[in-house]
Parts: structure tokens; sequence; C-alpha cells
């Protein structure tokens, strides 16, 4: 196979992807990103921009330049590098981009619908998890060799119907504009003109994949602005069979009722305000129980029609797990789950399960401080949300490539690093976007992912101090206005 492939390459094919993914049809998961499925993107929004044959700006060369700017950082994020990126994947084919301003690339940024790239994001995880080059469960005896970290691992040896669907909250912040602070204030601790637009987001990931599944959004502080309301906003994506595991925050009445209706078992640590040990529970075991919760009054967000169809009392099992692990905050807590059955989910089980959680914490993580997206840079809400879901889609593509790798040796995808993953494609997204792949770039692909273990350090603590001395400088405590007029007048 030659290294590069001599025709020129066209521009409106989303064949750009593929070839920056570094594919080829015999890698496992290949079929995932084909063509089809951005162009039913394309179609599904009416994305129907750089049609012409002499358009510089195609849909495909616009979210393949978005993407890019997701993989890199600081200056490398700028409009001005994803612009210079476009000329040089033309400059391979053959032609000179005379005009490389920002505005353009901006204008032809606007045109592509928030919503495509948050479809696309949302079906890259759908077809991934259905895939049946990928096998999520894993043998007991087959841990050792595919390195599965052992929190996981204990999780899997148990057989389930759905997905251990992770759930957590972050925030982000986005550049001070008025617009951004419109639809997105500030914290409302703090005084005008001192803070950031904020973003409250919460998210369901695969605690096998890592992929994202979905993500809601909206501001930080204001009526049903909260992560449980947010994550009413998820729950078309919650399947029978499926369980969810999340922090006590969420473990709400209403959340375990909706729950229980639609066939999703739940797994959380129960609430601070809920008794671990009722009076009245039943006894299973020292450490395990069962107990029965009244439905309380109508909230003010619930209809009477959506009150009336939540049953007036739930079953919930209560069970007790001990942490005698240094590094740990607590000696122990309660897990509140739906699954009664005991001796099909033992508590041991159980206690894994909820414990597994803290793998969102690490995917989180990656989003905000791998992919740099704690601040965005956006001026408007509309580009801020696509910038958003751009580092999104950039997440689950490093998902997948990783899964890839994974698939095809056997390897489990969360002893794999990520921010390794990123770099590689990082490095060759132009490179092979605007000249194709051969042989030996498809291997570097399957194989760098590969060079480095991670997840397998359970007794590891590390104290929270850094050597490095930060520039100290003064906070601001007043507009940024009120200092130039000081200046002003001083001069």
């Amino acid at each position: 196979m030659s290294f590069y492939s001599k025709r020129p390459r066209g521009a409106a094919s989303v064949q750009v992807f593929r070839d920056s993914m570094m594919q080829c049809d015999t890698l496992p998961l290949s079929d995932v990103i084909q063509g089809e499925l951005f162009e039913e993107a394309f179609d599904r929004f009416d994305v129907d921009f750089g049609a012409d044959d002499d358009a510089v700006y195609t849909p495909a060369l616009v979210l393949w330049a978005l993407v890019s700017q997701a993989l890199f950082t600081k200056t490398q994020r700028s409009l001005t590098a994803a612009v210079t990126r476009i000329a040089s994947w033309w400059a391979c084919q053959g032609r000179v981009v005379g005009d490389t301003s920002t505005g353009a690339y901006s204008r032809a940024r606007h045109k592509l619908p928030v919503g495509s790239i948050a479809w696309l994001t949302q079906t890259i995880a759908q077809r991934c998890e259905c895939s049946e080059d990928l096998v999520d469960a894993i043998d007991e005896d087959m841990a050792e060799e595919t390195l599965t970290p052992d929190v996981v691992g204990r999780v899997r040896k148990k057989s389930i119907a759905g997905r251990v669907i992770l759930v957590d909250g972050f925030t982000v912040d986005a550049a001070d504009t008025p617009a951004n602070q419109q639809e997105y204030p500030q914290n409302p601790s703090q005084k005008e003109g001192l803070g950031f637009p904020m973003l409250r987001c919460v998210s369901l990931i695969s605690m096998a994949t890592g992929l994202l599944i979905d993500l809601a959004i909206g501001p930080y502080a204001g009526k049903q602005s909260g992560e449980t309301a947010l994550l009413r906003q998820l729950f078309p994506n919650l399947h029978r069979g499926d369980i969810i595991v999340a922090d006590s925050f969420y473990c709400s009445y209403w959340l375990l009722a909706y729950c229980q209706i639609n066939g999703i078992e739940v797994a959380m640590k129960n609430h601070h305000k809920r008794e671990d040990c009722p009076v009245a529970a039943k006894k299973i075991s020292k450490h395990q129980r069962t107990t029965t919760w009244l439905r309380p009054t109508r909230p003010s967000w619930m209809s009477e029609e959506d009150y009336d169809s939540i049953p007036d009392q739930l079953e919930v099992r209560l069970v007790d797990v001990k942490v005698n692990r240094p590094g740990f905050r607590t000696e122990g807590f309660t897990v509140a789950t739906t699954m009664l059955d005991h001796k099909s989910c033992p508590a041991e089980w159980i206690a894994s399960l909820y414990r597994s959680r803290w793998i969102v914490e690490l995917d989180i993580e990656s989003i905000k401080c791998s992919l740099e997206m704690e601040h965005l840079r956006a001026k408007t809400p509309e580009m801020v949300r696509r910038e958003l879901w751009s580092c999104l889609l950039a997440y689950n593509l490093i998902r997948m490539k990783m899964l890839q790798s994974g698939a095809a040796s056997n390897r489990d995808v969360r002893s794999m690093s990520f921010t390794r993953c990123m770099t590689l494609l990082a490095t060759n997204w132009l490179l092979c976007g605007a000249r194709g792949t051969n042989e030996a770039l498809v291997e570097l692909g399957q194989s760098q992912p590969l060079d480095e273990v991670i997840g397998h350090r359970p007794d590891l603590v590390e104290p929270r101090v850094n050597k490095r001395r930060p520039k100290v400088l003064k906070l601001m405590s007043k507009p940024r206005s009120e200092y130039d007029r000081q200046l002003a007048n001083a001069a």
C-alpha cells in the first residue's frame, strides 16, 4: 500500500473523518463512522451549505475542523488554527486557499446546527455499544489477560440485561459576554462583573465503554436548573434493564419511582436525610435490610397527572458497605437499591457496583481537563453549545478509537490511557485526513493506545499538594471598567 493516496479527496465527502480516525474496513467498529452516518445527520438537520464546486467550507470540512479544535489546546484551538488546518487540507489536494481570514469559517460554523453534532455524538455511542464487535461481558478467567481494573472486573462477573450507566454532574464556564450572561448567568453569590457565565451539565456515561450516552445542559442557578431536573430530561435515553449508579444527591423517591415503573434498576448512596436503619425495616442479614418509602407530597414542578401515576410506596433494599482501605474519606456508607433479590445480587456485588461510580469522575476529568472544556471560549449561547458538543463528539471519537484497539487485542478499555489516544488522534488528524492512511498508520493507531496501563493503583494515596508555586495575583474585587476609570483618572 502506498503511503499517500494520489487521487484528490472530495471536500464534501465524510471520508475525511474515517481517514483522520486512521480507519480501514478490517478494524473492529469500522462500520460505526461510515459516511452514511454523517450524511444522515446532515439530512436530518437540513444542512445544505457549501454545495458549490468551488466552496472551501463544506459541512464535512467544517465539522472536521470543529473536532480538530477540541483535540488541541490553547492557541491551536483558535479560529486561526482551524482555518489554517482547512487551508492545509486544501493545499494537499492541490488547491490554494487565497483568503485565510477567520470570517468565512466562523459564518460556516453557525450553519452547522448544534443538534446535528449532538445527534452524531449520541449515535456513535449507541452504535458502538450495540456493535457485535464489542463484547461488554468479559469472562472472569480473562480478567487478568484483559487488564480489567478490579472494581470493573467484579461488576462484570454478573451478567445483566442492560447497561451500567454512571450519572454525574459538572459545571463549565463561558466567555463573559452580555449574551452568555443573559442565558447562563454567573454564580448569584458573585458580584456583577466579577464572575463568568456558568453552565450546569448532567451526563450519562457507560461504565463498560466510557462513552458519553447523552448530556443535559442548563443554567447554573434558577428554576428547574438543578441536577435532578436536568437528569429528568435524559430519561428517554434510559432503557429497560439498565442500571443507574449515582451519588446520594440523586437518591430521591421520584427518580426511584420512575425507574421502577420503566424497568430500570438503581444503586445509589442513601440520601443523608433518610435513615440507614429504619425501625420498621425487614432484616435480611446483619448488613442488609428492606424498607418501604412512602410517596411524599406533590412538588410544585410535578403535574397532578404525573403525581397520580407514581406508586404510593416503594420497597427499597439498603446495603451497608464497609471501607477498610487507606485514602478513603469514609469508613462506611449505605447503598439504596431497587434490586431486591439479595441472592442474585449479593451485597458484595452491590458494593462493587456503587464503587464503580468513581470511574465517572475520571471520565469527567478527561472531558474537562484533558480536552480543556472547563473554560469555553465562545461568545454567544448558541456557539457555547456548539463548542461544548464538538468537544463531546471528539471525546466519543477518542473513546471509539480506544475500543477499536481494545477489541482487536483483547484489552479492556478501562485499562487504557485517554490522554495517549487523544494525542494520537490530534497528531494525525490533519496528516491522515488530508492524505489518507496506509497499513503502518493503521497499525500505529491500533498499537499506541495499548502502550500504557492505567487503573491498577487501588491503594495509591497522594497528598493534595503542589510543589510548583503559582504566580500570585490579586483577585478582582470590582468590574474591569472601574479599574480602567481609575487608571484614566490617575493619568
